[in-house]
């Protein structure tokens, strides 16, 4: 095989893993903000839509401990809530489903 074969072959092989990441990405990123949107509607929480972090473990976010609750991660996620008195905080949310349900949870987080 030549260099410039292989070249095209590592050139191609990049871009198909980068695609995939960005796919990986994007797809993090709606279950983040459809978690937050339930999280919002239970008015326990007003999450800002535009700015939410998905994350892969919850190690890397902002929480001291992993989610609560029994069942499968679905999204882990960082964003911030809004306030009436204009003070947003630091969140670490999360869905998970169980038995056919979908269950979700916060922490604020200290700063």
């Amino acid at each position: 095989m030549n260099k410039i074969m292989l070249t095209v072959i590592v050139g191609i092989l990049m871009a198909n893993a980068a695609y995939a990441e960005d796919a990986l990405e994007a797809s993090m990123l709606r279950a983040c903000v459809q978690t937050a949107e339930i999280l919002n509607k239970s008015g326990k929480v007003n999450i800002n839509l535009n700015e939410i972090t998905p994350f892969v473990t919850w190690r890397a976010s902002c929480s001291e401990k992993p989610p609560a609750g029994a069942g499968n991660v679905m999204a882990l996620c960082e964003g911030t809530s809004i306030r009436r008195d204009g003070k947003g905080e630091l969140l670490f949310f999360w869905s998970k489903t169980a038995k056919g349900k979908i269950n979700t949870g916060y922490f604020v987080c200290r700063q």
